[in-house]
């Protein structure tokens, strides 16, 4: 049975880890929202970021499928250590190591980074099985990643209650990667 992008990316938003490459050969990892919308795909990007730079620059970008929490919140706010990536063969940029799969994209910037999907590869299948843990660390690294949004104390309240849903759903990866979170927006 064929897997196509469209039976893994749906309609609306499916968080990923993006990674692309400089011109210098620099790897870059970052957590995306890819927009579907009627067979098309698209991220918007702040304009300001190495994510986007290097998009501009090379006109690809990886978009990797993984469960590890950890890899969300570190990846949101700083750069992953370099034995966190491996280089496929006819890609442009590498793709995260410990990846259950990716697509590969061709990019084009616009006033959104519209993509084409050249290849996509699957390592590990896995039933899908949710976990609130999961969804609300990812919840909460968005919003650290927009706290400067956020009037007064708002954005450490919504912090607060996601960290609440972990506590009582998530396994120790969860409970360490929000914990990795408020270290790094000095909320302890």
């Amino acid at each position: 049975m064929a897997i196509a992008v469209g039976d893994i990316i749906k309609e609306g938003i499916t968080e990923v880890i993006v990674t692309t490459v400089s011109k210098a050969g620099e790897p870059n990892a970052a957590p995306m929202g890819i927009v579907a919308h009627g067979g098309h795909f698209f991220i918007r990007m702040y304009t300001d970021t190495t994510t986007f730079r290097n998009v501009s620059e090379t006109g690809y970008l990886a978009a990797n499928f993984t469960t590890d929490p950890g890899i969300y919140v570190i990846s949101a706010f700083s750069e992953l250590s370099p034995d966190h990536f491996q280089q496929e063969e006819g890609m442009v940029p590498p793709r995260l190591k410990d990846a259950s799969g990716w697509i590969y994209f061709k990019c084009s910037v616009k006033d959104v980074v519209e993509m084409e999907p050249v290849s996509l590869t699957v390592i590990k299948c896995m039933l899908p099985a949710f976990n609130r843990a999961f969804a609300a660390v990812i919840e909460a690294t968005i919003v650290g990643t927009r706290m400067r949004f956020y009037k007064g104390d708002e954005g450490r309240k919504k912090i607060g209650e996601y960290e609440m849903i972990v506590k009582k759903c998530g396994s120790p990866a969860h409970i360490e990667a929000i914990k990795k979170l408020k270290e790094i927006l000095e909320l302890e």
